[in-house]
């Protein structure tokens, strides 16, 4: 017999999307699903839409927060609510305005089945940008592109300090997850999957399918549209948070919050005298890279020095070396975030 499955979906004033995005949980190849909405007090008719699938089949169960609570806080009653139900074996989570192949859940499911070491599964996904989408994502992505992501657990950790390499819209775990007690930091808003994810990758392996089995929907009303500077900013302390541990290992101290040139240079230095192995020191180059194009200005002493230094010559690539003078002589052609 099938595991149960249970699917979260958090909704907010999705009325456009909703019904395409839950008919197709509804219709998914995996028949043994428990389907949990939580409505977070929308003012359209999002809640109607719920309520007329949960006519038609028995096994969506709905919540209807009073008001406006939040993205993260309805993901984590949600997840509450699985934990204290004693829910399915899975938990798959998308959202109301995405669009989930028919085998989204057998094909990762299958593969966690076949694998228990695995504690949570997505895949890539395929975009969905109808024309005047309005959305920022829209200048970096064509519809029907395809974003995939690494596929194995040493790929995955290995990719987390620099990006998130995990799409959440596409996500399957084990209840094992939440019933450790593991939520959604609100303290990471607008990128609070980004740092549950990894904090998931501490738990057990993750691993992500080759294939797009969600279509992810560009519109203006999203949150990487509507939120992209908040967004990019959290996402820059996550991995801030997450490149500590490497430089702690190495001992090196860096004070990443208040980077300036000459924390850079001594950074530099440090690193350019410890004798770590090739991917270690390759790992913590790129880090010290991405701080030098990160800071929003130099002086021309800095310029100069940087020129002169022999340490920087040897300790980047020529390719780096070359992007970090154009920062310097351009600095509002790169961004921190």
């Amino acid at each position: 017999m099938q595991p149960l499955v249970s699917v979260l979906i958090c909704a907010y004033n999705a009325e456009k999307y909703f019904a395409q995005s839950l008919a197709a949980v509804v219709n998914q190849t995996w028949r043994n699903l428990e389907i949990l909405i939580v409505d977070d007090g929308s003012t359209d008719g999002t809640l109607a839409i719920a309520r007329r699938f949960q006519e038609q089949d028995g096994r969506i169960r709905i919540i209807s927060n009073p008001h406006n609570l939040g993205f993260i806080a309805s993901l984590n009653i949600g997840l509450d609510e699985l934990a204290k139900s004693g829910g399915g074996e899975y938990i798959a989570r998308t959202d109301a305005d995405d669009i989930a192949v028919p085998d989204w859940i057998e094909k990762i499911v299958g593969e966690m089945e076949k694998d228990a070491d695995i504690v949570a599964m997505g895949s890539y996904l395929e975009i969905l940008a109808e024309e005047n989408n309005k959305s920022v994502l829209a200048a970096i992505a064509r519809n029907g592109e395809i974003w995939k992501n690494p596929l194995t657990h040493q790929e995955i950790t290995s990719a987390f300090p620099f990006r998130n390499p995990i799409h959440n819209n596409t996500m399957i775990m084990r209840r094992s997850v939440i019933d450790g007690g593991l939520r959604f930091n609100p303290a990471y808003i607008h990128a609070e999957d980004y740092k549950f994810w990894y904090d998931v990758s501490k738990l057990g392996r993750l691993a992500n399918y080759p294939e797009a089995l969600v279509k992810y929907r560009f519109h203006q009303d999203q949150t990487s549209s509507k939120y992209n500077l908040q967004q990019r900013r959290t996402a820059w302390k996550i991995k801030e948070e997450i490149r500590a541990g490497y430089w702690k290992a190495a001992g090196i101290a860096v004070g990443a919050d208040c980077l300036n040139y000459g924390l850079l240079k001594s950074t530099a230095y440090a690193l350019h005298e410890k004798a770590l192995s090739g991917q270690d020191i390759g790992c913590l180059r790129l880090f010290l890279y991405e701080y030098f194009l990160s800071l929003e200005k130099y002086s021309l002493t800095d310029l100069l020095d940087f020129l002169t230094d022999r340490v920087m010559r040897k300790l980047f690539a020529a390719p780096q070396y070359r992007k970090i003078l154009k920062k310097m002589l351009r600095p509002w052609k790169y961004r921190g975030y």
